[in-house]
Parts: C-alpha cells; structure tokens; sequence
C-alpha cells in the first residue's frame, strides 16, 4: 500500500493515508480501504457518479467512505480508478467523482480478505503539511 500505512489498534483498522493534495487524498483512502477489503484485480467497466456535502473535510471523508462501502457492498461493485473533485460552496464542502469500478460478489468471493462496516469519526484528523495532506482514519471492522 503505496500511500497508506496501517497502524496499531486495539480492536479496528487505523490507517495512516498521505497526499500531495486533498482530491488524491480522499483517492488514496478508499484505494487504501479497498486493499485492505480484497485482493481481487479487475479492469473496469461501469461509472458510476458520486456528489456528496458536508460542512466539514473530516464529514466528507467518513461520508466518501462510507459511500463507498455502502456501494460495494449493496450494489457489487468494486471501485477501481477514482477522479474526485473537492469545491467549498459557501462554506459547504462539496465532493463530485467519477468512479469506474467492476462487478465484485463480496459475499461469496476468495478475494475478500477482511470485512469493514464503516469509516468512523473516532480520532480522525485530516492535516495539512509541507507535503500536502495527511489523514488518520479507523475503520470498524
């Protein structure tokens, strides 16, 4: 995992994820969520459309995720390659993407490796630094 460190926890996944800016950094982290849930490698084949709002980049995030996770597994689908676009509309974040993705049963499927419930707000922080961002996330697993 190229942009995503796992760190210790007691009982769920934390994870370290790093980015030059804060589109490629909400793209590193489901890429880091869907390396940590299957080892499956597919090309893709569908698109699907994303537009989130929150009042916050650390909302946002837990939001992006979570969709994310809700679209695996309720529709089958593995997101594979990401264009996300990160706007501040009056005070709102607002998160536009593209997803291309590929059919995936994470029900009955070798590749799965581990199943994750959510992103959780637990001592999540999003920061900027000299090398663009970084972000702490736990994953309920």
């Amino acid at each position: 995992m190229k942009n995503c460190k796992i760190l210790s926890h007691t009982a769920d996944i934390r994870v370290d994820v790093n980015a030059k800016t804060i589109e490629k950094l909400f793209i590193n982290a489901a890429s880091c969520l869907f390396e940590l849930l299957t080892d499956a490698k597919d090309k893709p084949k569908t698109v699907r459309q994303v537009q989130l709002e929150a009042q916050s980049l650390e909302d946002l995030l837990v939001f992006w995720l979570n969709e994310l996770i809700s679209v695996f597994y309720s529709f089958q689908f593995l997101p594979i390659k990401y264009k996300v676009k990160i706007e501040d509309s009056e005070g709102v974040k607002v998160l536009t993407a593209e997803i291309k993705g590929a059919g995936f049963n994470p029900y009955n499927n070798k590749h799965m490796k581990q199943e994750i419930k959510a992103a959780t707000y637990h001592e999540l922080k999003i920061e900027k630094n000299k090398k663009g961002f970084a972000a702490e996330i736990i994953f309920d697993a």
